[in-house]
């Protein structure tokens, strides 16, 4: 013989159920907008380190856009890379002699390869076809 469930129990029960599964999306949309991190959630405009939303959480991008470097000072932590984004119409290059060297970046394009930073410390680095150009990365 079946058992009868009463519909108020079976309506009690598919709200409960549409109740989780609302809460277990809402809580997995949420984002960060530290200016100094990035993360896996990407939203347009909040995250400067990351401004096409196509990097992997430990790569960081620093833009070049009418000779500034932004942002400037970048803060990433040990283990992580940069990588410079050119959005200028002439080439540009980020340079800590004896440290890194991107090389000519292209107008409108990304260095070739991005910075590994596994040691703490603060780097100063600049355009060496525009030396007035300059910037820091701080590592921790």
């Amino acid at each position: 013989m079946k058992k009868l469930i009463p519909a108020r129990t079976v309506i009690v029960t598919r709200c409960g159920l549409a109740a989780l599964a609302f809460a277990l999306f809402a809580g997995g949309c949420s984002s960060s907008t530290s200016p100094s991190t990035n993360s896996s959630t990407c939203v347009v405009g909040q995250v400067p380190t990351n401004p096409e939303c196509v990097n992997p959480p430990n790569l960081l991008t620093v833009t070049i856009k009418n000779g500034v470097y932004s942002p400037n000072p970048v803060m990433v932590k040990v283990g992580q890379s940069v990588n410079w984004l050119n959005s200028d119409p002439i080439a540009h290059t980020a340079t800590d002699p004896g440290v890194f060297d991107t090389r000519s970046i292209a107008p409108t394009s990304a260095a070739d390869a991005p910075v590994l930073f596994n040691t703490a410390g603060t780097y100063n680095y600049h355009c060496t076809i525009h030396p007035n150009e300059t910037a820091t990365i701080i590592v921790q």
